[in-house]
């Protein structure tokens, strides 16, 4: 199979990628492809994944990474090309479960959002959280309408005993987050994950949304209305301030001071506001025990 622009184009042809995007990430892959050392390392990987082998990926994504320069490429777009190359053997491993093209598709779109993400804060079409992708090629992690879930273990003490299994939530950054496509989500995951015949299913999340500090956008605010449905158990402070790029748009606080920080947005005025207090910001970890319908 020649590894072309044309074939990229025609593999993300059943999403939604700007032109620009299509076009970076084809142009890479051919820069990619002509150089040895960099096309046996993604040959290799594509190799071994559709033959079911389990993959270092991070240590093919710093060895990719390594190559940028080689290939005239962006490391954040060079990371997106071992996961292009295992898009076909992965929509494979997903029929062959019985888990269907719907949900194969939506979860992939989680690479689009990254790769626009990307676009937003750093100028450039790739990813800078590619080691994120893995999940969804080791059929752990996958999309269902608005959101995503997973397995995971019940991480305090009470009301569930420590180390129980729960589904974990993540909230992609693919529209508006309403509340009845949220409630649509769960619904799916509670048959999806096998909960449909328990009297409640048990979901956790530990985002920045469940942050105290997003309180006072007001019960109006979507993000409010989101972890509403959440028991708040504790929260997480983060020194290094690690999702703060998503409320900013930018890489911070690496390109500039909290004084610098925009403030188009109630959120981001709230958070900038505590940062340049010196104040905590970080995460919030809750509980959904959701009743299930008769």
């Amino acid at each position: 199979m020649s590894w072309d622009s044309s074939h990229v184009r025609r593999l993300l042809s059943r999403w939604d990628y700007p032109a620009e995007a299509v076009d970076t990430l084809g142009r890479a892959m051919e820069s990619a492809m002509g150089h040895p050392r960099t096309r046996a390392l993604l040959d290799g990987a594509a190799e071994a994944y559709g033959a079911g082998a389990e993959l270092d990926m991070e240590g093919v994504l710093a060895q990719i990474s390594d190559m940028a320069a080689d290939c005239g490429e962006h490391p954040f777009t060079m990371q997106l090309l071992p996961y292009l190359r295992m898009l076909e053997s992965a929509e494979r491993r997903y029929a062959a479960v019985g888990i269907s093209q719907e949900i194969y598709e939506a979860t992939f779109a989680d690479l689009l959002c990254k790769a626009r993400e990307c676009r937003r804060v750093y100028g450039v079409w790739g990813s800078f959280v590619a080691s994120w992708f893995t999940g969804f090629f080791e059929l752990k992690r996958f999309a269902l309408g608005r959101l995503q879930f997973e397995f995971s273990s019940f991480e305090a003490d009470e009301p569930l005993p420590r180390g129980e299994r729960v589904i974990n939530v993540h909230i992609p950054s693919n529209g508006p987050l309403l509340r009845e496509d949220c409630q649509d989500a769960y619904e799916r995951a509670v048959g999806f994950f096998g909960y449909a015949h328990e009297e409640e299913t048990p979901f956790v999340c530990d985002s920045w949304l469940l942050h105290p500090l997003c309180s006072e956008l007001g019960d109006s605010s979507r993000i409010c209305q989101f972890a509403a449905d959440y028991e708040l158990l504790y929260t997480i402070d983060d020194p290094g301030q690690s999702d703060m790029w998503r409320i900013f748009d930018r890489p911070w606080p690496s390109s500039c001071t909290a004084e610098e920080l925009p403030e188009q947005t109630a959120l981001q005025r709230i958070f900038r506001r505590q940062l340049l207090s010196g104040g905590s910001v970080g995460r919030g970890y809750g509980l959904y025990l959701r009743p299930n319908r008769t």
